[in-house]
């Protein structure tokens, strides 16, 4: 048997060392940058997520509760029409403590001729508590308060027996409560929701 001697370069032997070295640089640059992008995205799904919750929060908890309504004035034009409605509304729970000028209803209803009419206005300035004290102009409600919004129908959107309209709440910033007022009867006191 012969033994076989293999003599290798010095330059061959550092050339092995310096590309395994190349290589292994190259893998950190891939994983840095591999970690990074993962790191990215997990933070833009976490500040989507956060959004998203809450403009849920507010879509939900930020709505006014229509707890009732009723007839509170029928003398202006007589048995036959609902001069004046009251509904009785809560902040729903949860919500956070809202300026009554944040709070806006809308009428929609049968204007004759094919037209459509609209009363609209805030609660502020007209809102009471339920003894019927006025809650000051540019007050606002906690979330559970009850109170009372007088809305005047006997210039626009009056209603009669038999007549139905669309109320729309909606809270700046918030949700919409919405609810289809029935009006079997026009006397004080007689529910329309």
């Amino acid at each position: 048997m012969s033994r076989e001697n293999r003599y290798l370069n010095e330059n061959e032997s550092g050339a092995i060392g310096i590309g395994a070295m190349i290589i292994f640089i190259a893998l950190i640059l891939v994983a840095a940058v591999a970690s990074t992008i993962i790191i990215k995205t997990a933070e833009e799904l976490q500040q989507r997520a956060e959004a998203t919750g809450d403009d849920t929060r507010d879509e939900i908890s930020g709505k006014i509760t229509l707890v009732g309504a009723y007839v509170s004035d029928d003398t202006g034009g007589g048995a036959t029409t609902a001069d004046e409605i009251t509904l009785i509304v809560q902040l729903s729970a949860g919500s956070d403590t809202t300026l009554l000028s944040d709070m806006d209803w809308f009428i929609v209803c049968d204007g004759g001729a094919g037209t459509a009419e609209v009363n609209t206005d805030d609660f502020d300035g007209v809102a009471t508590d339920l003894t019927g004290t006025a809650l000051a102009a540019g007050s606002s409600v906690d979330a559970g308060e009850t109170f009372l919004v007088p809305i005047d129908t006997s210039a626009l959107c009056t209603p009669g027996v038999g007549d139905e309209q669309e109320l729309r709440v909606i809270i700046n910033g918030g949700g919409e409560t919405y609810a289809q007022l029935h009006y079997n009867s026009v006397e004080n006191g007689d529910t329309i929701v």
